[in-house]
């Protein structure tokens, strides 16, 4: 056991020097090095904001002691669509460090610049415009231009080598953006450490395209700026990015906007089925900072490099609480909306027999849809009449739901969350900061299947969120498909003890094909641009009489 800790040590070393020496990872490495930044939101207009934030950028990459192979930046956090610019097409092969500002804007230029000083690649997201006519009225743009929220790529030369336009765009986003006709061809990218990329943008992870089509095409890793509001008892910004990428099997940097009195918040680094290597919550609003892990590429020798790492991080591993706890640790910092579509969920109480004699079952059912719940658990010994508690829901769910309230979904869903109150109505809420929480129940066992209907497209996903607002690590639940004829049957149960539980279940993400919900044909967005300004006219009538 000691040589083989010994060789892991030394090979954790190789990989430490050769990144501290700043040499690009070779092509055969089993890993390459890679890095998310969280930064916070604009809060001033982005043109006073853009020159000063690109300094912050700079530093935060020439800071690291530990040069890494590629950087994904924040979403929104440079320009907005009053300050938009023309990034240059991948096929121009063109590098624009220093480049005339009548060509190109200072963004571009500064960011070749660091990506071609440093070496490494470099991912931001701007607002981009293309094809202008006009350009002197900034109210005349989305008139006379295409505007996009677009990602732009530049390699360790400076060029910029993708250049991807959102396509799901969400609420408001319909009045001032154009989306990309060919999501999946332009999410794509190769380096010289031997992978391929593909990349999106906040909404886009909900969605068939391009996120999913290209993990069909069989692209393992994704870069995802984003912007991210965490939303209970399903959509957490770390809870989710773990399960797609779980679900997936594929690696995911995510880098987040902080903005936690909005609800936004959440970077990490996920390695599919191996789980988060690095993921943060943080209630800091001016927080800018750097995170780096090695990552396994997806090949037969990548578990070595991933047993390295989860060597070096094992003692940050929290204890598994299987213990009376007096007081949960809970993170408030963000503040988390609340699904209301689960007022139409099906759901019971869950009610502690005063002996547990026994483990409670249950079935159900909702539609084509019937949920099983085994669940063994034991009072907490130290929680009474004076001290507050989480209450508990089974659930089940099969239908058109939504995100954050407006953007359709259809979903299916067995789980079982955490309430503040026994009614339906308190679920998907937390208690308020400063307050003292001592968990009711210890949840010894819970296992949860559901018969998942294979009308069309779906992704069946584990899902859990703690009072610190991030995931269960996967070697504490067991996540098993079986594919039927016509439905797939998923099993998910808890390894290990858990007093801290505020979601637990299965989420299945049918996907919506155009006969159902086609928020891309032109005549469709067009209404709802015009239906939107409609109803904000309205708006501004009725307030002015």
């Amino acid at each position: 056991m000691w040589l083989y800790k010994f060789l892991l040590y030394l090979a954790c070393n190789n990989i430490y020097y050769a990144a501290v020496s700043g040499e690009p990872t070779p092509p055969d490495a089993d890993y390459y090095i890679g890095a998310v930044v969280e930064f916070p939101a604009r809060t001033i207009t982005a043109a006073a904001s853009t020159e000063e934030r690109l300094q912050q950028f700079g530093e935060l990459l020439e800071s690291s002691a530990i040069r890494p192979d590629i950087v994904v930046f924040p979403e929104d956090v440079l320009n907005d669509r009053d300050t938009p610019i023309v990034v240059p097409a991948p096929s121009d092969d063109v590098i624009t460090c220093n480049a005339d500002e009548a060509h190109y804007n200072y963004i571009i230029s500064r960011m070749s610049c660091y990506a071609r000083s440093l070496g490494i690649y470099v991912l931001i997201n701007v607002v981009e415009v293309h094809n202008c006519t006009q350009t002197q009225n900034v109210s005349d743009l989305v008139a006379n231009c295409a505007i996009y929220n677009a990602n732009v790529v530049f390699d360790r030369h400076g060029v910029v080598v993708s250049r991807y336009r959102k396509y799901n765009l969400i609420g408001s986003e319909w009045l001032y953006f154009n989306y990309t006709s060919q999501p999946e061809e332009e999410a794509i990218f190769h380096t010289d450490f031997n992978v391929t990329f593909g990349h999106f943008t906040r909404m886009d992870l909900l969605y068939a395209r391009p996120a999913q089509a290209l993990v069909q095409r069989g692209i393992t890793d994704f870069l995802h700026p984003s912007k991210w509001q965490s939303e209970l008892p399903f959509l957490t910004a770390v809870q989710l990015h773990q399960s797609w990428s779980f679900s997936n099997n594929v690696n995911l940097l995510v880098a987040g906007t902080n903005d936690p009195s909005n609800g936004r918040s959440g970077t990490g680094i996920y390695a599919g089925k191996y789980g988060v290597l690095i993921a943060t919550m943080t209630s800091v609003e001016k927080q800018s900072k750097l995170h780096l892990s090695v990552i396994p590429k997806h090949n037969a020798s990548s578990e070595k490099v991933l047993k390295i790492f989860k060597l070096s991080q094992s003692n940050r591993k929290a204890q598994p609480n299987n213990s009376s706890q007096s007081v949960l640790d809970r993170f408030t910092g963000v503040v988390v909306a609340r699904n209301n579509d689960i007022d139409l969920y099906v759901t019971q109480p869950l009610i502690g027999r005063t002996n547990m004699s026994g483990p409670l079952q249950q079935q159900l059912c909702h539609n084509d849809l019937c949920c099983n719940f085994y669940i063994e658990m034991h009072a907490n010994p130290l929680a009474n009449a004076t001290t507050l508690s989480y209450y508990y829901r089974l659930a089940a769910f099969r239908g058109m739901g939504t995100f954050l309230n407006t953007e359709p979904d259809e979903l299916a869903v067995c789980a079982i969350f955490a309430c503040t109150g026994d009614h339906l109505y308190t679920c998907g809420r937390i208690y308020e900061e400063g307050v003292s929480v001592v968990p009711r129940y210890i949840f010894d066992t819970i296992r949860i299947s559901g018969n998942f209907t294979r009308q069309r497209p779906c992704l069946l996903s584990p899902t859990s969120v703690d009072n610190l607002l991030m995931p269960l690590p996967v070697d504490e639940f067991e996540w098993q498909l079986q594919a039927h004829s016509n439905f797939t049957l998923a099993n998910l149960t808890l390894l290990q003890p858990r007093s801290d539980l505020l979601t637990f279940g299965i989420y299945g993400n049918y996907f919506l094909d155009d006969t159902i919900y086609d928020h891309h044909h032109k005549d469709d967005a067009s209404s709802l641009s015009s239906t939107m300004l409609l109803l904000l006219f309205l708006l501004n009538l009725q307030f002015y009489l």
